[in-house]
């Protein structure tokens, strides 16, 4: 087993590449982030807390983590999925990289 991490600028391209990973059966968990440059220089004045509004609105997703705990025949299927609906990160802004998984207990 490997887990995937993906992170990739909020557009909507990005979530257009998401349905497609779900319509291939692979389930991954996804988190908003924001990069430290935007936190800190464009933002310096702001308190990094946000409501219930922000999330809802997605008024503050910069960019998002994607986590995929796959098998590894699923990996080089998945990342050549990412790569052709990003044009190799041209498209939509962001990296992948994966790791072996050594020690995993849960659903699957």
């Amino acid at each position: 087993m490997r887990i995937l991490y993906l992170v990739l600028k909020s557009t909507p391209q990005a979530r257009h590449l998401f349905e497609e990973l779900r319509h291939m059966g692979l389930n991954g968990t996804i988190v908003s982030a924001d990069s430290l440059r935007t936190a800190v220089e464009e933002f310096p004045e702001e308190s990094h807390f946000y409501n219930l509004r922000h999330f809802e609105k997605h008024e503050i997703i910069e960019s998002v983590l994607c986590l995929f705990v796959l098998h590894d025949e699923e990996v080089e299927k998945a990342k050549q999925t990412i790569l052709a609906m990003t044009d190799n990160f041209k498209a939509v802004h962001g990296f992948m990289y994966s790791q072996p998984l050594n020690d995993y207990e849960g659903s699957f």
